[in-house]
């Protein structure tokens, strides 16, 4: 404990210092020693190893918004405008408190200034990936063959890869229990009201899972300390809800189904692909799954874009949409990691009572003391109703 606790002192001060000298044009090459010496000394040789990546990118995505931001005055505001006061100097709100800035931003920009509104799309993408919990794979009972390649001498065996196989609507579903790997995450003590409704089931039955999520949803209430950020999320919906209507008419999904993904996969990002994130719009995605849409040429719209994903995943056509099922549905997009771990998922519940911390950081990487910080689509979905907007 002692030494997560330094760590996280040594990022709260790295980044308000990294941040002050990386806003000047004249130290925009800045280096983690550099960082150091802002500090008043040197970070320890063990520490360089184990943070640049994470210190030197939230330094740099705070001192560009910054910049961007200044470079905006002149724009019109827009509805989605979230302040403009001073951020975090903790990582660990960095994301909450920039992506509606960001958004923002791009939404300012819109036609007028279509190079800084790249500049903020492309630095939206990278705020995401400090939070872009990726996608489970999916585990089937049949054999996933080995990659090979032929070569003169015979077969060569490829080094295994992580298999992601295609997410779909609806997981198999048979009277035979799936042959899914048992996962073994540390337990944390429930918070007071989940521990009434208890852990998550680890079937991933939809017929076991109906009446959990029912009851997990008329439970779930917002965190006190997250409420601004929820203000913002009704406004996004309200103000992009004709755009994600215009895939919905196409696609037969509902448009809140779309916007809360969006919201989690892209962090609302409309210069991004819906799919994961990436950007630019203007080339395939590059992550899993890459190579998307198959067929992409301009004007490469982001409806067209999200169409594809939506019709990938397996939602297209679906008819039944009733809440239970699309809780389910949404956490089929993200896969069912947390729940064979007897977790609550911070892609449906993070912001509210039934979510603390721990969070998959990496492939295969839990982390017991990291703390979501996008709201979760369950949670999205709950504003909507407790202001009579879930409909159609």
């Amino acid at each position: 404990m002692r030494k997560a606790i330094a760590r996280r002192d040594l990022l709260v001060s790295a980044l308000a210092a990294g941040a002050a000298g990386l806003a000047a044009p004249a130290r925009a090459g800045q280096t983690l020693d550099d960082l150091g010496r802002l500090l008043g000394k040197n970070l320890p040789e063990p520490l360089r190893r184990a943070l640049p990546q994470e210190l030197g990118e939230a330094a740099r995505i705070v001192a560009e918004l910054v910049r961007l931001e200044h470079d905006a005055k002149q724009l019109p505001p827009s509805p989605l405008g979230a302040g403009n006061a001073p951020l975090p100097k903790d990582p660990d709100q960095l994301y909450e408190a920039a992506m509606p800035r960001l958004v923002a931003l791009i939404d300012r920009a819109g036609a007028i200034s279509p190079g800084l509104g790249d500049d903020a799309g492309a630095l939206l993408s990278r705020l995401h990936r400090t939070q872009y919990d990726a996608p489970d794979a999916w585990f089937t009972e049949r054999p996933v063959a080995v990659p090979t390649i032929e070569t003169g001498a015979g077969r060569l065996h490829l080094p295994e890869l992580p298999l992601r196989p295609l997410r779909i609507a609806d997981p198999p579903e048979s009277d035979a229990p799936l042959s899914l790997p048992q996962v073994s995450l540390p337990q944390p003590d429930l918070p007071e009201t989940s521990a009434a409704l208890g852990r998550p089931s680890r079937s991933l039955r939809f017929d076991d899972l109906a009446e959990e999520y029912r009851s997990w949803f008329a439970a779930a209430a917002l965190r006190p300390q997250h409420e601004s950020s929820a203000s913002w999320h009704l406004t996004m919906f309200r103000q992009s809800r004709s755009r994600y209507q215009s895939v919905s008419r196409r696609m037969g999904v509902p448009w809140y189904f779309i916007a809360a993904i969006h919201g989690l996969e892209a962090s609302f990002n409309f210069r991004a692909h819906l799919h994961n994130g990436d950007f630019p719009l203007s080339r395939r995605t590059r992550q899993v799954p890459a190579g998307r849409p198959l067929t992409w040429l301009p004007p490469s719209e982001w409806e067209d874009s999200a169409a594809d994903a939506l019709r990938l995943m397996g939602f297209a056509g679906q008819s039944d949409w009733s809440l239970p099922r699309l809780l389910y549905r949404l956490e089929a997009y993200n896969g069912f990691g947390y729940r064979r771990a007897g977790r609550a998922s911070p892609y449906l519940w993070s912001f509210s009572n039934l979510y603390e911390r721990g969070k998959f950081v990496a492939d295969g990487h839990f982390d017991p003391q990291a703390r979501s910080q996008q709201c979760g689509a369950a949670v999205m979905l709950k504003l909507l109703e407790d202001a009579g907007e879930l409909t159609a």
